[in-house]
């Protein structure tokens, strides 16, 4: 991060400082603490200014309201200003939609949640606000409020304030470093001392004192629950063969620049450039690899909703070619040789490509599927059967499903959104919302069981939209799965026969906005 404000990031706070600021008024309600979470939402944002300046409108109100609603609570009740009788997060959505007159589905791409949730409390607390204001307009009503706030100047102090957090960090870091070194020569001299040879290294294998966590719902379906978004970092480790960390700020080189490419990685992410993507490429022991010699399209779906080019089976077994959906073709990365092939198939909107069996290449839309066998000379797309969702033919309380489906052995999962009529006992006990999360089918037995995400009691939503996605199977009875909110993103591992969830892997630090789009993983198996 340089040390001067960098032009384009000043010119963007201040073409929409105002607006920002008079928005976090009304959901903070005291403008001093407005400016306060404006300016720390603002330096948030400066740190990670590289990686977001493509879609920064998205990734700096999630930062502000998700800042300014927690400081909402709080605030006294005489200084909450006009929707001061609402709830944080219900003014929040009035603000968005009626203030910023964004649509639901920006709403809920801010805020966290499904459309038709965002709806349903956007009307609830617009007859709220006309309970207590009637025959007020909302949007007049916001604009009136805030007309008072002053524009304050907040570029250059932010991004003083995103150095400033910068250097705290790392002084703590070293500080955590070099506390590590000091306690593991005390504890060799002692394990030495008491044995007289040389320690042995601690088990790789995934250790726990919890007892078994599987419970059940009112509809008598089998349910575990994850960790309040957030404090991943409790869970015990689970050693998928994957870093502790896969950072999206490590040090990376393109690929381009080497004599060889890295040929098997064991993690692949998107990173976005400018109206494209890049592909970085994860190799087990070395720095990252930027592939700049691909340009990757979003893919878009029949409705032009935009969507990742990378899927969940993006590599192959071995770990040697990478494979991206685009418009109208598959085309395959070489790990080995770097070089790139294309493969035509007859649909525009391909939204997934994963590997089959052996060399087969399966690429799907919505509704269609094409086969490719990359053993040929010159392969050909040939139409097949979409496969069926083993996850659809059990009971559950599942209202949709999230990303894509993935087997091993007897066991599918998928993400899921659920029935929060059925979930609703467990948030009594505590949580708040709980609407998404995995689902995992026994094929054999026919049965299921669920993994339940759940929301912040204090009322803010941490996940994000989809926030739970399955990767692959570490072994036949745990899921590697991907859990995302503001917090950061992770991976994960849930055993869908004891219920435990474990960490495995860090993909970000945090502030819900800067995490690999998509990735995909070579660890672990799937059918």
């Amino acid at each position: 991060m340089q040390r001067e404000v960098d032009p384009d990031f000043a010119r963007y706070v201040r073409a929409r400082q105002h607006q920002l600021l008079r928005a976090a008024h009304l959901v903070c309600g005291e403008r001093q603490l407005a400016e306060r979470v404006l300016e720390g939402s603002l330096a948030t944002v400066a740190r990670r200014w590289e990686r977001v300046r493509e879609d920064a409108d998205t990734a700096v109100r999630r930062e502000v309201y998700r800042d300014a609603v927690s400081a909402a609570r709080g605030v006294r009740d005489d200084v909450r200003g006009v929707l001061g009788e609402l709830a944080p997060r219900e003014r929040a959505l009035l603000v968005l939609r009626y203030f910023e007159e964004r649509s639901e589905a920006q709403v809920a791409e801010v805020v966290g949640g499904a459309v038709p949730d965002v709806t349903r409390s956007t009307r609830t607390a617009v007859a709220r606000l006309h309970d207590l204001y009637p025959a007020q307009d909302v949007t007049e009503l916001l604009d009136h409020a805030s007309r008072h706030v002053v524009e304050v100047d907040l570029a250059d102090r932010s991004w003083r304030a995103a150095l400033a957090r910068r250097r705290v960090r790392r002084r703590r870091a070293v500080s955590a470093v070099a506390g590590v070194a000091a306690l593991g020569v005390v504890v060799a001299v002692a394990q030495g001392a008491g044995r007289g040879t040389t320690p042995t290294p601690s088990p790789t294998t995934p250790t726990t004192t919890t007892t078994a966590a599987m419970q059940k719902l009112p509809d008598g379906t089998v349910y575990a629950e994850m960790p309040l978004e957030g404090e991943e970092n409790r869970l015990p480790d689970y050693d998928a063969g994957l870093p502790s960390v896969i950072d999206p700020e490590a040090r990376a080189v393109r690929l381009s620049t080497l004599a060889a490419p890295p040929g098997s990685v064991v993690a692949v992410y998107l990173r976005r450039a400018g109206t494209h993507y890049r592909a970085v490429l994860v190799p087990k022991d070395h720095p990252q690899v930027v592939v700049d010699t691909l340009d990757l399209l979003p893919t878009r779906d029949a409705g032009g909703n935009e969507g990742v080019p990378l899927g969940p089976k993006a590599i192959s077994p071995e770990g040697s070619y990478v494979v991206f959906a685009q418009p109208g073709a598959v085309v395959r990365l070489d790990l080995r040789s770097g070089a790139v092939d294309r493969y035509a198939v007859p649909a525009a909107d391909l939204q997934v490509v994963g590997w089959g069996p052996g060399r087969t290449v399966v690429a799907r839309t919505a509704r269609e599927a094409w086969s490719l066998d990359l053993d040929q000379p010159s392969p050909r797309a040939e139409r097949t059967a979409v496969p069926p969702e083993v996850v659809r033919g059990v009971a559950l309380p599942v209202t949709e499903l999230a990303g894509e489906t993935v087997s091993a052995g007897r066991w599918a999962a998928s993400g899921a959104y659920f029935d929060q009529d059925v979930t609703s006992p467990v948030i009594v006990r505590g949580n708040g919302p709980i609407y998404q999360g995995l689902v995992a089918v026994d094929a054999q037995a026919r049965s299921g069981r669920v993994l339940l995400a759940p929301e912040s009691p204090d009322g803010r939503t941490g996940r994000v939209k989809e926030c739970c996605t399955v990767l692959s199977w570490a072994d036949p009875s745990t899921v590697l799965f991907r859990s995302s909110g503001y917090d950061g993103s992770w991976v994960l591992a849930w055993n869908v026969e004891t219920g435990r969830v474990y960490d495995v892997a860090r993909l970000d630090e945090g502030g819900g906005v800067d995490y690999p789009r998509a990735i995909a993983l070579a660890v672990g198996t799937r059918d």
